[in-house]
């Protein structure tokens, strides 16, 4: 039904399509034949069902000479693809700008456009999506969504993946599949239960002569991070470093005795 109703869609703007693609290329340029040839490339790409390969001709042919009639085969394709929202954007683009296009839109063009419009309109899905906390960050599908100034967000029906994310709060995700019908989405997201880790100083003096790992304050803080998410950072102090030994003492006053040389003498 759906290439029934684009193969007729796409005879009737064909009609369309020379005067309007020529009279914006004066003279009828090579990018006004080009144009052409791409927009008649996608109408038998889409009489054969092929909409992805259909939809990429049609907007090739658009970027050459900008067209009314051709936007209107773009706007179709989408509907056949079901990407409800671009072909609803894409309609609502021609209407709101028909006072630039010249020549004007014929008023069965302009109909057609209009009653394709209210068909794509019917399947888009305009959802509210409630948060909580309010201030929760939300994607869809991966990517922030773009709410109308109501706060409603537009989504083609099917299958969609949201994810919210908060301070003090687990990244939720959740995975639904939509409808027209659908109006309202609550979404909660879970707080995050993580301990929090304190740390504490302690500063203990060591004697030089025993290793602190010997010293029974250094069991009783391993025992304290052991039975709780405690980190006990331990600053080792040593005394004040003794006093380096002196020289030896003068050996004035010393009495060495008679017989052994004075360079036989250690001190």
């Amino acid at each position: 039904m759906i290439r029934a109703a684009l193969a007729f869609l796409a005879v009737l703007v064909v009609l369309f399509v020379g005067t309007v693609a020529l009279a914006q290329s004066k003279g009828g340029s090579a990018e006004a034949k080009r144009a052409k040839a791409l927009f008649e490339e996608g109408i038998a790409l889409s009489d054969e069902g092929k909409w992805s390969e259909a939809l990429a001709a049609f907007q090739k042919s658009d970027e050459l000479v900008p067209s009314p009639s051709v936007r209107f085969n773009i706007g179709a394709t989408l509907r056949a693809l079901g990407r409800y929202v671009e072909a609803k954007d894409t309609l609502e683009d021609i209407l709101s700008k028909e006072d630039t296009f010249k020549p004007p839109l014929k008023p069965a063009f302009k109909e057609e456009v209009k009653k394709l419009l209210a068909e794509v309109y019917d399947k888009v899905v305009m959802i509210t999506v409630k948060r909580t906390p309010a201030d929760a960050e939300l994607a869809v599908d991966g990517a922030p969504p773009k709410p109308k100034p109501d706060g409603r967000i537009e989504l083609d029906p099917g299958r969609h993946v949201f994810s919210l994310s908060a301070k003090g709060y687990e990244t939720t995700t959740t995975t639904r599949t939509l409808t027209a019908d659908d109006t309202e989405l609550a979404l909660t997201a879970r707080k995050s239960d993580a301990p929090k880790v304190v740390e504490k100083r302690v500063e203990v003096k060591v004697a030089e002569d025993t290793p602190f790992y010997k010293r029974f304050w250094f069991w009783t803080a391993a025992g304290a991070v052991v039975a709780g998410a405690v980190v006990v950072t331990v600053v080792l102090t040593r005394p004040d470093a003794r006093e380096p030994a002196g020289p030896p003492t003068s050996t004035v006053d010393r009495v060495i005795p008679a017989g052994i040389p004075r360079a036989a003498v250690r001190f």
